[in-house]
């Protein structure tokens, strides 16, 4: 249970990030650590969550930090959701810790929903910010792909929840599978969210070279600009560019973080 560097495309979300569920019961087709965990162990089981719940060991995580670390965002995760199924309040201990030094702190989730309950703690932190994945505006789809989750609408209505509590926002679009749906969903979502990190579909070669990704990424570019929105666009999809201008900021992966 320790904060650390991620690497990769992880890091293009957070220059450290913190781990403690080890699985996910939201059933992702399109979740890339089944396959990367197996790679060490054959016999893993992503969807058989467990926690380390090791506190004295993340309390000296903390100790360990540089004073240049202690004013990095961290990530609340990389393998695991914070806010899974199996969640029995083990997120609410680790931001009490992470709280009494005041790190900064982000989550992503797909359950924003069930993180309200910690809204009290969230208010209590001097940077903080929670966000979700959004991939499918189809009941239909989100329901083959991501079996276990609550559907898009509802993480958008929790989000609104969060930005009319004085709550930073965020979205991350990624992976995209249907990117009409993506378009669809950031126009829902636009009046709810300080800041979108915009990606793409990996791994899935069969449905990524029926999808235009210049278009896309012109597409949702110019919503993003015509509504004045902070956003990030991940280095897999930024490659797609034809012609498009982007800042300094737009292209730093921290300018976003807390």
């Amino acid at each position: 249970m320790k904060i650390y560097q991620p690497e990769g495309r992880a890091r293009e979300y957070s220059p450290l990030a913190l781990n403690y569920f080890k699985g996910c019961d939201h059933g992702c087709k399109y979740c890339y650590v089944p396959k990367l965990f197996k790679r060490f162990n054959a016999s893993y089981v992503h969807d058989y969550v467990s926690c380390n719940i090791n506190y004295r060991e993340l309390e000296k995580s903390i100790q360990s930090l540089s004073e240049d670390d202690k004013e990095k965002q961290i990530l609340l995760s990389f393998t695991g959701d914070p806010y899974c199924n199996a969640e029995k309040g083990e997120t609410r201990e680790v931001l009490k810790i992470l709280l009494r030094h005041q790190l900064h702190v982000a989550i992503l989730t797909k359950n924003p929903e069930k993180a309200q309950r910690d809204i009290d703690l969230f208010r209590e932190f001097k940077r903080f910010k929670i966000g979700t994945t959004l991939v499918f505006s189809e009941e239909e789809d989100r329901k083959e792909w991501e079996p276990g989750t609550i559907d898009s609408n509802r993480r958008i209505e929790s989000l609104k929840y969060f930005f009319d509590n004085n709550i930073k926002t965020w979205v991350s679009f990624e992976p995209v599978i249907i990117p009409e749906q993506t378009i669809r969903l950031l126009i829902n979502v636009k009046d709810y969210v300080d800041h979108v990190k915009v990606g793409k579909l990996n791994n899935f070669p069969e449905i990524e070279k029926n999808i235009n990704w210049s278009k896309f990424l012109y597409d949702i570019v110019y919503i993003l600009r015509k509504e004045n929105m902070k956003f990030y666009i991940k280095n897999d999809l930024i490659k797609y560019n034809k012609g498009l201008y982007f800042s300094g900021n737009e292209l730093d992966k921290d300018f976003l973080n807390v």
